[in-house]
């Protein structure tokens, strides 16, 4: 993205938001552009009446101090991609070696500045049986809150040994964020938590609102609905020099609340991320299917996390009630 557009981006945001706006870099690897980030937020503080809060997703092999001490000060959450041990299968460098070492020296110095930073793993077919230990692993570097999501794209390869692989993982992962829990650590799992304030706070675990919530800003300055969208032109909906094209908005909008015709009536439906349009799209290329594979992985989360949530409340109800309601 060029200087004029990201700059143009930034004042979009601010016309379009209330007294609170929200920007987030992604990519690619933003920090790739860190000088244009600087150059962002300064622009940002021209809009004197706006409050301004910032997110940037990230491999971190680029973080440093300056960038670090920057985030701190200018109010930007840090969330960085990190696979562990998963990370020497599928993260490799055009020399073969894998990257490792160094994303753990990152992620140790972004530690030090946001201890409380998200980190985002993703588990594939070829890396399934290391999940558990991978994600045990972040959390023994010190990290506090972690997601961990798969790939289930069409071509991820998945089979059924993979999808048997991946329960007994997770299971064992909930017997780590058991274990840190009784001993009074707060560990948190996103991927379980989430299913279990579905229950104890009636909490949806994804509302997609397409379009609505966010808006989504290509390089050329075209404004999308989501990521997941962004260059498919059937889903431009205006140009930051132009503004939003508020009937194309709402036809992509009503489009993604219909339902996949395989989840109606699940039991599991209102505590499953189906309604999530964006998420379908990559996925399948349709916004109103779901992909097999997400779907085995859901109902996997669900079971897992009911049980961990029973085995945590027999542990100590007083904890378990002020954690989660």
């Amino acid at each position: 993205m060029g200087g004029d557009t990201a700059l143009q981006a930034v004042d979009f945001a601010a016309e379009q938001s209330a007294r609170n706006c929200g920007i987030s870099f992604f990519g690619g690897e933003p920090l790739l552009k860190k000088d244009l980030i600087y150059k962002c937020v300064e622009r940002a503080n021209t809009h004197a009446d706006k409050e301004f809060e910032y997110n940037i997703t990230t491999n971190g092999l680029l973080l440093d101090d300056e960038f670090l001490r920057f985030a701190c000060y200018n109010n930007f959450k840090i969330a960085m991609s990190h696979d562990g041990p998963m990370s020497r299968v599928n993260r490799i460098y055009p020399n073969g070696g894998d990257c490792l070492d160094r994303l753990n020296e990152k992620l140790s110095l972004l530690l030090q500045y946001q201890p409380n930073t998200f980190i985002m793993a993703t588990v594939a077919a070829n890396t399934v049986q290391s999940a558990a230990d991978s994600v045990i692993s972040l959390y023994q570097m010190g990290v506090r809150r972690l997601n961990l999501a798969i790939d289930s794209r069409p071509n991820a390869g998945w089979n059924e040994r993979d999808i048997d692989e991946l329960g007994r993982q997770l299971e064992i992962i909930a017997d780590f964020v058991l274990s840190q829990f009784i001993e009074g650590r707060n560990v948190f799992f996103n991927s379980f938590d989430e299913k279990i304030f579905s229950i104890t706070r009636q909490k949806p675990c994804h509302v997609c609102r397409l379009g609505k919530r966010k808006l989504y800003i290509d390089t050329d300055g075209a404004i999308y609905p989501c990521v997941q969208f962004v260059g498919v032109k059937e889903y431009k909906i205006g140009e930051v020099s132009g503004g939003i094209d508020e009937p194309a908005r709402e036809r992509v909008y009503w489009r993604s609340l219909k339902k996949p015709e395989f989840c109606v009536g699940c039991a599991l439906e209102s505590r499953c991320v189906n309604d999530c349009a964006c998420l379908n799209f990559q996925q399948c290329g349709d916004m109103e299917e779901v992909s097999p594979v997400q779907c085995a992985y859901q109902r996997m989360l669900i079971a897992v996390a009911d049980d961990l949530a029973r085995r945590m409340m027999e542990s100590d109800e007083t904890r378990f009630i002020k954690r989660y309601l």
